[in-house]
């Protein structure tokens, strides 16, 4: 073998180490070669391949740099789209999703976007749209593409959140001057599907339950039903919180506010909506006490900056699967997994009961300060969080009358 053969082959990437990045095209990899003891990265672009060393020989660090290379050069060759062949609806795809990583990364756009986006864009939109130039897609196009997911049964909302991420790649083609026009789309008929709440009675039943379950040591795949899911199930009845919330919920987003009102004061790091401080029922300030208490016998931390629930979890979407997983026991164990009219129970229907619990047990609360206090607004709640709400669930306030004494008073008082 010759010296310069030698040379060649000490730089061929090492078959076994090459590994794709997930949640990317596969076009983008990492890998090893005998020349050197850094990882390398490679992606296939415009008929050449780009190549370049990470400086490291962490294999998760690797990846992260290989992430930002891909970006990198996304961005380059970010405004030299040119209105001939190059103008591929792909290549509209992964511009978009480089713009949004960057919002990302600025902290403008949930961190889960463009995982959500990749993953549409794999599965589903690219097989479709793929071989597209951008400009050649229609209405009609369009509308095949939905007929071709409801063939999948797939939700209303799934169909719309598709068809708003190929709006937002058109409209990319659009600002850049790749079409003159973007074409309509089709329409998708939503169907509002609220999700159960628990009443008064079924809510103390399910505290039962889940004390029940303590007692007999009931353990869901390894992990053991303890009073932490107990203190998680009334803390989310008292705090508005979404599930979601509760997964990435540290010690640091909680303040608690004693003066003429008792409450937590709970600022989370992002939200689903407008991220917004939360302000808490005045019980969960005593079930936040009861919990850190927990958390300190079990031995585990209880830091600022450590998670409020599950802290001994650090894969926190599993965190939160290992609550949902509980939950689910916890109702097929009292058959309550549906409301009585038909609407599944999941985690998320404990903040549909904070809610509700507030419309037809508050005292004279307007929708708006509920909205702004769940991070939603009135109209979701009319369509969604209230829509179980019938008049003779408030037949006192429906009922209830201006005392004429009582007026007489306060138009007197506001005369002095």
């Amino acid at each position: 073998m010759t010296e310069e053969s030698q040379r060649t082959h000490r730089s061929v990437p090492i078959k076994e180490t090459i590994t794709t990045v997930s949640g990317y095209p596969s076009k983008l990899v990492i890998f090893k070669i005998p020349a050197s003891p850094f990882w390398w990265c490679r992606y296939y672009t415009q008929k050449k391949i780009l190549k370049r060393s990470s400086k490291t020989e962490d294999k998760r660090e690797a990846v992260s740099f290989a992430k930002k290379f891909y970006e990198e050069i996304l961005l380059r060759e970010r405004n030299l789209l040119p209105l001939n062949k190059s103008a591929s609806f792909e290549r509209c795809a992964e511009e978009l999703l480089a713009e949004q990583q960057q919002l990302i990364d600025q902290g403008e756009r949930n961190d889960k976007l463009n995982m959500h986006d990749r993953q549409k864009l794999r599965k589903d939109v690219l097989p479709f749209f793929g071989g597209f130039n951008v400009k050649d897609i229609t209405y009609k196009h369009l509308n095949a593409y939905v007929a071709k997911l409801h063939e999948r049964n797939l939700s209303a909302s799934t169909i719309k959140n598709h068809l708003n991420f190929i709006h937002k790649i058109l409209n990319l083609a659009l600002r850049e001057g790749l079409i003159e026009n973007a074409p309509p789309m089709p329409k998708v008929k939503m169907k509002d599907s609220p999700r159960g709440w628990f009443s008064k009675d079924e809510y103390e039943e399910l505290r039962a339950t889940i004390k029940k379950l303590i007692a007999a040591k009931t353990v869901v795949r390894a992990h053991p039903i303890t009073d932490e899911m107990r203190h998680l199930v009334t803390f989310m009845v008292n705090t508005f919180l979404r599930p979601s919330d509760l997964r990435n919920l540290r010690h640091r987003n909680i303040q608690v506010i004693k003066g003429q009102h008792t409450y937590l004061k709970i600022q989370t790091d992002s939200s689903k909506t407008t991220n917004s401080p939360i302000v808490s029922m005045q019980a969960a300030v005593g079930i936040y006490k009861d919990l850190l208490d927990f958390q300190k016998n079990a031995n585990r931390p209880v830091s600022k900056d450590d998670y409020v629930f599950f802290p001994h979890l650090p894969n926190r979407d599993f965190a939160l699967q290992t609550m949902r997983r509980q939950f689910d026991v916890i109702l097929d164990t009292c058959d309550m997994k549906r409301a009585p009219s038909g609407e599944p129970r999941t985690l998320y229907s404990l903040r549909h009961t904070a809610i509700m619990f507030r419309l037809t047990m508050g005292e004279s609360i307007d929708l708006l300060t509920l909205a702004r206090n769940a991070r939603t607004s009135v109209e979701m709640i009319d369509r969604f969080y209230a829509k179980p709400l019938q008049a003779e669930m408030n037949v006192g306030k429906l009922q209830s009358m201006r005392s004429t004494e009582t007026t007489a008073r306060k138009r007197a008082k506001a005369e002095v």
